[in-house]
């Protein structure tokens, strides 16, 4: 079967997708994505990453043309196209053709692509077993504009994740020009120490991600102590307890960090209770099995 994808209002196989090669993503890695998990054919959480889509496009001037509904019709046809439940959908949307902008001195209509795929969740093993990080050579300013914002400008968070992927880890962490914990090259990060969760600030530049939230809320539900908490590396690596998070990954341990054990070296009952209450979350949300 061939694989299909959404651009600009029809599904159609990927083949036959086209963009201009003037396209503002391409010349100049201008434009916003974002990262769906859908399960049993029904995405989780779609509204907020919309919300969120629709916030960096308004802070960084670029458009975004599609309503709530009319993604959420997209997906369906996209995932019935494709015959996929389980998955991972991502929208992309760019700023449409240089040329409009610089010579008509208009504003160029958008290009919205969304793919979708198989999930590519982590195996069951690494949930029970945990994984490894490494620490990123590279640090996030707060001055960059970009930073808090889902853009396609991603190419030196993948060049740390390639890294950490080489040495058989499976993120790396960031940490801000002031020395900060920040996060992974794609996931939220929390740490628990003297058994209270902290995860850094938004007012770092971390992205505000919509597992994170999810897992703040689930947090004050359990009555788990919480704070968003500014983390040097050495708060870091006394952690009892690490985990990652984002939608596809939902609630992951970490249990190395380098050749750091985190805690005791196991995925620890925080991390353990989290990752159970999200997935019954999403069950309950969703009203699946």
């Amino acid at each position: 079967m061939a694989e299909h994808v959404y651009l600009n209002g029809d599904v159609m196989p990927a083949d036959q997708a086209k963009i201009t090669v003037f396209d503002a993503g391409l010349q100049h890695g201008v434009g916003l994505c974002e990262v769906i998990r859908c399960y049993q054919g029904r995405p989780f959480r779609l509204n907020d990453h919309l919300a969120r889509l629709e916030d960096s496009a308004k802070t960084l001037g670029l458009v975004v043309p599609a309503q709530p509904k009319q993604f959420e019709r997209a997906i369906e046809k996209l995932l019935a196209a494709n015959e996929l439940g389980d998955a991972r959908v991502r929208i992309t949307v760019t700023g449409g053709s240089v040329r409009v902008g610089i010579h008509l001195g208009a504003q160029s209509a958008p290009n919205v692509l969304i793919t979708a795929g198989p999930a590519a969740a982590p195996p069951a093993e690494v949930y029970a077993d945990g994984v490894g990080v490494v620490l990123s050579d590279y640090r996030v300013s707060s001055r960059d504009p970009i930073i808090r914002h889902k853009t396609i400008s991603y190419l030196s968070r993948l060049t740390a994740l390639k890294r950490a992927q080489q040495a058989r880890m499976a993120d790396a962490l960031w940490f801000s020009d002031e020395g900060y914990l920040v996060g992974g090259s794609v996931a939220n990060v929390f740490v628990v120490r003297d058994d209270i969760i902290h995860t850094p600030p938004l007012d770092l530049p971390v992205i505000p991600g919509i597992a994170r939230k999810v897992v703040i809320e689930l947090a004050a539900d359990l009555q788990f102590p919480l704070r968003e908490t500014r983390l040097s590396m050495q708060e870091m690596l006394e952690a009892q307890e690490m985990f990652l998070t984002n939608t596809v990954i939902e609630v992951l341990p970490v249990v190395v960090v380098e050749r750091h054990v985190v805690g005791e070296g196991r995925v620890g009952p925080l991390t353990r209770s989290l990752l159970q209450r999200y997935r019954r979350q999403v069950r309950e949300e969703l009203e699946i099995a």
